[in-house]
């Protein structure tokens, strides 16, 4: 356990410590080279995380997957049950609201999706290994998420920086399929 927030730990102050607009550049190479791959591989309805903090920004990848004419769902937090919820944004910026960890997400005017028509996840993540396995917040939403999924493929994003050796999983974790970078795409 103290292996996972050591990680966890310095990989944030890694991950906070870059340059605004080093992390505006990446997120994009980021977000053009995932649209490509996703446009090559014929998915239709994504779920994204909303970025918040220090995170790959993924406001322009919502945009770009719009403008792809994608279905487009983020994940509602829902933490009196501790899942997420996710509800289809049809394109409009008033459609979000702030949560309370202080990430935005769809409002209540964004229908509820069908978990069952999930093609590709995209997750957020502190660190994550090449297994696949990811390093949270802790709170274990994604992973709870992903095993009420298995159809669904996720994915990672993240700077290089924030490829670590080891995450240390435990039993429950869920590996994704694929960690986007500023330069490259880790398959595993």
């Amino acid at each position: 356990m103290m292996e996972r927030e050591h990680v966890r730990a310095a990989t944030l102050r890694q991950r906070d410590g870059l340059a605004p607009e080093v992390r505006a550049t990446f997120s994009q190479q980021i977000a053009d080279s995932v649209v490509r791959w996703i446009q090559s591989e014929g998915f239709d309805t994504v779920m994204l995380y909303l970025s918040m903090r220090s995170e790959v920004e993924t406001h322009g990848l919502l945009e770009k997957l719009h403008h792809a004419g994608k279905q487009v769902c983020a994940p509602v937090v829902n933490t009196d049950q501790n899942r997420l919820i996710p509800r289809r944004i049809q394109g409009s910026k008033t459609e979000l609201s702030r949560h309370r960890y202080g990430m935005l997400e769809p409002n209540n005017t964004c229908p509820i999706f069908p978990i069952a028509q999930l093609q590709l996840i995209i997750v957020p993540g502190i660190a994550f290994d090449s297994k696949g396995y990811r390093l949270g917040y802790g709170k274990g939403f994604y992973d709870r998420f992903l095993t009420e999924c298995p159809h669904a493929t996720p994915i990672g994003l993240a700077y290089q920086i924030q490829v670590v050796a080891d995450t240390y999983p435990q039993r429950w974790d869920v590996p994704v399929k694929h960690i986007f970078t500023e330069t490259d795409r880790i398959d595993i």
